[in-house]
């Protein structure tokens, strides 16, 4: 992609990932940016990724326990397996631990799905393993020379879609496994102390080209112009009140939050929802949504039209910090018979680092309460970050808070408010 510069008005506020300033192809601020990381490394301050190559797995007799499953959203749960590796390392005194992930599609009804499992040791849909010492994934051994060669052409196409780093280590996941084998890694920790704050799975800073929201020379629109906030006049797929506010994450991603209410018998009730969306490469689609240059978006049968006095938009980071405190929610089915099961919650919020928080507390079905008790961690798009929480550990992809702001969240059904 290439862009134009322009100049625009400074914006006030805190905000994350605005760049609308053409990024120098020759400024150097990239390479500078990694040369003064594998500086660092060099010297001690990150540690190190590895890649141990592939082996084999039995799923009727694993190498290493499953720790994590995904559906779909390998990277977030990766991360979050790269992180709890790590906490282990750091509470056992241990300076290295082997990840080990296994990844592989199957069939759901008419769809195929990937799945990906994760393991991590002595302390793996896609399955990951961790463990802070030892050498269990060699016990079915190494792959032969046909299996080596071929896990060597799929990670070589892996690496177009999948590879990605992480800020404080120097090294790369550019390879899932595959069914029948793990790709496994060896991770050491960096020799100074991390910063408790900030959570090890995320990525580096992202590079100015991928924080550039401004105007483009492809002739596409920027999320910059299609930034802000549209409405739906009269009913859409059954839904009234439609709004919706569009914030960008870089040139080719953005981030939606909607608020409608269903009204479609025996379906009826306000329902709220968060939403990331990557561009269709060459067009003006997001993840279904098409947005055009006089100022609407349609999805389906309706369209949205961006309102007479809206103003561009720049995305806000929601800090975990301030999501901390007493939270009171409800998750309500639509479909009028199942209201007296919906589900009342009281919990509190307590932030972990940057991007993680713990929620315990009590929900109440039918007036019997039930404890609650889960981690959730902050979504990052081509390494910007969003206000998206995935449950840790959860299978479904769609299990994700969306937060509009620290004080109101939003997911399947669901709907939360800060009290306190």
């Amino acid at each position: 992609m290439q862009v134009v510069p322009v100049e625009e008005e400074p914006v006030t506020g805190v905000v994350v990932g605005v760049v609308t300033e053409q990024p120098g192809p020759s400024s150097g601020v990239v390479d500078q940016t990694l040369a003064m990381l594998d500086g660092l490394a060099d010297e001690g301050g990150r540690g190190s990724l590895e890649s141990l190559g592939r082996w084999n797995e039995k799923r009727s007799d694993r190498a290493m326990p499953i720790k994590l499953k995904a559906e779909r959203d390998a990277e977030t749960m990766v991360r979050v397996a790269f992180g709890k590796l790590v906490d282990e390392l750091v509470q056992t005194n241990a300076s290295s631990g082997i990840l080990a992930i296994s990844n592989w599609k199957e069939m759901r009804g008419p769809h195929e799905v990937t799945l990906s499992e994760m393991s991590w040791s002595e302390v793996s849909w896609s399955e990951v393993s961790w463990s802070a010492s030892g050498t269990s994934y060699q016990r079915h051994g190494s792959v032969d020379e046909v299996g080596r060669l071929k896990a060597q052409l799929a990670a070589a196409e892996a690496k177009k879609s999948i590879a990605f780093t992480f800020a404080d280590f120097k090294g790369v996941v550019d390879d899932f496994g595959g069914e029948d084998q793990i790709a496994v890694y060896r991770v050491t920790l960096p020799r100074g102390r991390l910063d408790p704050n900030k959570w090890v799975g995320r990525p580096p800073p992202p590079a100015p080209a991928d924080l550039y929201t401004g105007p483009r020379s492809d002739g596409l629109l920027s999320t910059d112009e299609i930034s802000g906030e549209y409405s739906a006049p009269g009913c859409v797929e059954g839904k009234i009140c439609n709004s919706m506010t569009v914030v960008p994450l870089g040139p080719d991603a953005i981030e939606t939050w909607r608020t409608v209410c269903v009204i479609f018998p025996p379906f009826i009730g306000p329902t709220a929802e968060g939403a990331l969306r990557t561009r269709k490469p060459g067009t003006n689609t997001f993840d279904g949504m098409t947005f055009s240059a006089d100022g609407t978006a349609k999805q389906g049968c309706g369209n949205f039209k961006k309102r007479p006095d809206s103003q561009k938009r720049a995305f806000q980071k929601v800090e975990t910090r301030d999501l901390a405190g007493k939270w009171g929610g409800c998750c309500c089915n639509p479909f009028v018979p199942c209201w007296p099961l919906s589900q009342v919650f009281c919990t509190t919020k307590k932030a972990l680092n940057e991007d993680q928080y713990a929620e315990k507390g009590l929900c109440c079905c039918l007036c019997l309460p039930c404890c609650i008790s889960e981690t959730r961690t902050r979504k990052y798009v081509n390494g910007h970050p969003t206000n998206g929480f995935a449950l840790d550990g959860a299978a479904d992809p769609y299990d994700v808070l969306w937060y509009r702001d620290p004080g109101c969240a939003a997911g399947p059904l669901f709907f939360a408010k800060k009290l306190c």
